[in-house]
């Protein structure tokens, strides 16, 4: 996979202090057990080059949490599903992901309980016949249960 170079905001045209602000408030929402959000990760990029991205806070909620990863998962909620096909079509266009292809060419083991058939465009039009949240959804939200539940869920439960 090719990686974009990174640059200094200068390189990019932008302000190096509202970059700091930005770095700043959002450690501030992420530090301490009584912060608004457990965690963030933020990239900007910008003619082909991104700035050294900015992990803040924790993986999740949870006491015990681990820090943010550059590879951590989140759970994609309404908000950042632009963002999430617009990352997508770029990588159909760089040929690195294919619309029509099934999600177990990416995803093996989302096979689980017949879903092999399933695209990836049935995802992003909302075709795949899954349903739209687990059964057990409710309880792991009041559980503050880790990411990776629901993943497990959506992979192996429905």
């Amino acid at each position: 996979m090719t990686r974009l170079p990174h640059a200094s905001p200068k390189e990019l045209d932008l302000d190096e202090s509202r970059i700091k602000q930005l770095e700043t408030r959002i450690r501030e929402w992420t530090d301490g057990p009584d912060a608004p959000i457990p965690g963030a990760a933020i990239v900007i990029g910008r003619h082909g080059k991104i700035l050294k991205p900015i992990f803040a806070g924790n993986q999740g909620p949870e006491k015990d949490a681990e820090p943010i990863r550059k590879d951590g998962m989140f759970l994609l909620a309404s908000i950042t599903k632009p963002i999430v096909y617009m990352s997508a079509l770029k990588l159909v266009e760089q040929g690195m992901l294919n619309l029509t292809e099934r999600v177990t060419t990416y995803i093996p083991d989302f096979a689980a309980h017949h879903k092999d058939k399933i695209e990836v465009q049935n995802l992003f039009t909302h075709t795949s016949g899954l349903p739209d949240m687990l059964d057990n959804n409710v309880e792991l939200r009041k559980a503050n249960a880790p990411l990776s539940e629901f993943i497990h869920g959506a992979i192996y439960d429905t």
